[in-house]
């Protein structure tokens, strides 16, 4: 098992700005010997967090390293150079995994108003699909790679306020069945993997709690069963798809509760 999960010399591109899950998908490949890139739009990626994961590889050469890379991303020529460094710095990209995930409430507007609905697509849908492209030449120079795509689960307490990015980031799970039949010759794997109650979700879409627990109990009052997606719980089963046990699963939807 500890061979078929080591990512030693493996390369991974990480898109997105800094969360709790992002950051235990970085600390996780690392441990595993992978080198990951974060391409981050907002820039968000703090110093000291990349530092900790390359202290760490001073230690232990068996760790991957760590760069953030902070590019707005809006345009072709920015996502080609950005994705460009990152293969640079390592020699290489084997993996990338899309963590644009939209947090904050997007209700659809019922005042006729339709300002944001551009805005939205560029950054979780077509980012996406440009830096995949950028990124398949790597992928298919190499012949294997892993492509996942991250996604919410809005629970029944949140749908009516997800309505958007719903239209917005589900557009990615055709795309990944589509695709993965496109890159199956090039032993390049494309997923989607959906996540429920995440901790940045939950205090992005209420604000207005002292704390996550306090959020928590508001929508268990609208449904009893539900619990928080641990970071830890994704970033494993990131962790599994991109190693090579994950080769056989291709053009999948995974779901995490």
């Amino acid at each position: 098992m500890e061979n078929s999960l080591n990512l030693h010399q493996r390369v991974a591109l990480i898109a997105g700005p800094m969360t709790t899950t992002l950051s235990s998908i970085v600390m996780n490949l690392t441990r595993m010997g992978a080198d990951c890139v974060i391409l981050d739009p907002d820039k968000t990626v703090a110093s000291p967090f990349i530092n900790q994961i390359n202290d760490a590889r001073e230690i232990s050469d068996k760790y991957g390293r760590a760069m953030a890379i902070q590019s707005e991303l809006k345009t072709p020529e920015q996502i080609k150079d950005a994705v460009g460094k990152a293969a640079t710095t390592f020699g290489g990209l084997d993996i990338f995994i899309d963590a644009n995930m939209i947090q904050k409430p997007t209700p659809i507007r019922l005042d006729g108003g339709i300002d944001s609905v551009d805005e939205m697509l560029d950054r979780h849908l077509k980012l996406p699909l440009m830096i995949t492209q950028s990124v398949l030449g790597y992928l298919k120079s190499r012949k294997k790679g892993r492509i996942i795509f991250l996604l919410n689960d809005s629970p029944v307490a949140k749908i009516k306020e997800d309505v958007m990015a719903k239209a917005a980031r589900t557009g990615l799970i055709g795309f990944a069945e589509a695709l993965a039949k496109q890159t199956s010759e090039f032993n390049v794997t494309v997923n989607t993997l959906t996540v429920a109650l995440t901790e940045e979700y939950i205090l992005a879409h209420d604000p207005e709690s002292k704390s996550i627990k306090e959020a928590m109990e508001k929508m268990k009052l609208i449904d009893p069963s539900l619990k928080i997606t641990e970071a830890d719980k994704i970033s494993q089963t990131v962790a599994f798809l991109v190693s090579p046990m994950g080769a056989t699963m291709n053009g999948q939807k995974f779901s995490l509760s």
